[in-house]
């Protein structure tokens, strides 16, 4: 893995998180691995989850300005349109006032399970990510004791290979002896 610094801000990454850009995506835009990006994320996540957050709180806080301009926008109609002295139309306006409100409510708390459903599935990717980078490290190093092993393998066998070519070059040796004294003892030669 490459050790040159990632040119990514948080603010850059919620940003293209925003609009809708995968991890991979985000990774290939910055010419940078997708391993890099998720350690790049593993040591930011409380800031990035900060961010996030603020995000969802800042569509909340819009959302609920509209809903307010709406709101606003239509009582000036009502007003424009009622007459003072009409209090059936007063409890008309204010019926409908009611119902506009409810309505605001309704789309504010429908918004707010949307931005928690999404911080939750946030935190559960987040975790998963956590883990798979622990995992990833794990491998990692069994990686690396494996590629030890092989290697004390390696220098083991050709130790191996060593001491059983001296010990062929014995075995002959002896051999030659052993026939050498046996033709001596047989043949008095």
């Amino acid at each position: 893995m490459s050790n040159k610094k990632i040119d990514l801000t948080i603010e850059e990454y919620v940003e293209m998180h925003k609009k809708g850009m995968s991890d991979s995506e985000i990774a290939k835009a910055k010419g940078i691995t997708n391993q890099q990006l998720y350690s790049w994320k593993y040591f930011r996540k409380g800031h990035i989850r900060r961010a996030l957050e603020q995000e969802a709180q800042q569509e909340i806080a819009s959302t609920l300005e509209e809903s307010e301009t709406q709101v606003t926008s239509q009582e000036t109609i009502v007003t424009e349109k009622t007459q003072p002295n009409s209090a059936e139309e007063d409890d008309k306006g204010i019926e409908w006032l009611k119902r506009e409100a409810i309505h605001a409510h309704k789309l504010l708390t429908e918004k707010e399970q949307e931005c928690e459903e999404k911080q939750h599935m946030l935190d559960e990717v987040l975790t998963r990510n956590e883990e798979l980078h622990k995992e990833v490290l794990v491998l990692e190093s069994e990686i690396a004791r494996l590629k030890k092993l092989v290697q004390e393998l390696t220098n083991q066998k050709e130790r191996y290979s060593d001491t059983t070519f001296e010990n062929e070059r014995e075995l002959r040796a002896l051999r030659m002896y052993a026939l050498h004294k046996l033709q001596k003892d047989v043949y008095g030669v």
